[in-house]
């Protein structure tokens, strides 16, 4: 993580450099780091989980505006986002949801033979993702008024997993609430997350060809962001009303998609 921020630190302070005398009217291409901030929707699609209100994103990152042949109102908006992002949802508390566990905060999946292993009635689990992302927008754009121009964006947020860890709250079997961190369960994650996004904003040449541009945006979901597929990557499950010892588990995984508010700070050069 530390060489993530180290490379992009690098590349802008050499940016600059590399900016000529023309004015950002006359710039084809226009290129910058920038800060994201916002919030994470989980929409669940089944009756399994509930959202337990909204996630959090936090982003840093390189990006770029390539103006369309010599037009200057139309341009490609693309760049390298790495996302921190956090969702938590609940189970249905129509039925109780049980996860296994060992000591050693791994989380269990319906593949695994541990023959040891605790037990907890699950009351919420939060995601907390690494993510490297990379928008793909078109961009229009007014002329300069002033010193100041507009903008809507329209087009993907491609976002592909690179970390997750997942937290537990819940009750054991003694009774008493637990807590357990930096768990993770590959199998039930999404590899790619991709999302269709509108957003406005303004950009201000306020120094030579150097810009400060803000916007904000929202971008719903097109992928799911848990994955369903597996039974053997399942960790969550719910036991059967029939009376057999042991009773009977039935699997599931999480089931939704996720939208994101996002506001972005960029420095373009």
């Amino acid at each position: 993580m530390k060489n993530i921020f180290k490379s992009i630190f690098c590349l802008f302070i050499a940016l600059p450099f590399y900016s000529s005398a023309q004015t950002a009217a006359d710039k084809k291409l226009q290129a910058g780091i920038t800060f994201n901030a916002g919030a994470n929707f989980l929409s669940p699609s089944s009756n399994k989980i509930e959202a337990n209100g909204g996630g959090s994103l936090l982003s840093i990152g390189l990006t770029v505006h390539s103006a369309l042949k010599s037009s200057q109102n139309l341009a490609i908006a693309t760049g390298l986002e790495f996302d921190f992002g956090r969702n938590v949802y609940n189970p249905n508390t129509a039925a109780y949801t049980f996860i296994d566990y060992l000591q050693d905060d791994v989380v269990l999946t319906n593949a695994n033979n541990e023959t040891s292993y605790e037990t907890m009635r699950l009351l919420s689990r939060g995601v907390s993702t690494k993510k490297l992302t990379i928008p793909l927008m078109l961009l229009f754009r007014t002329n300069f008024i002033g010193d100041f121009r507009y903008f809507g964006k329209f087009g993907l947020r491609n976002s592909f997993l690179l970390t997750h860890s997942i937290a537990d709250n819940g009750i054991d079997v003694a009774g008493e609430e637990i807590s357990t961190t930096l768990m993770s369960s590959p199998g039930e994650m999404f590899l790619y997350n991709g999302s269709i996004g509108l957003t406005a904003g303004a950009e201000w040449n306020f120094v030579g060809s150097t810009c400060l541009v803000l916007e904000a945006g929202y971008y719903y979901g097109v992928t799911p962001y848990f994955l369903d597929r597996k039974d053997e990557n399942k960790t969550m499950y719910n036991i059967g009303t029939e009376l057999i010892f042991p009773p009977s588990r039935s699997y599931y995984s999480a089931s939704a998609g996720q939208n994101q508010l996002i506001f972005k700070l960029s420095i373009l050069f």
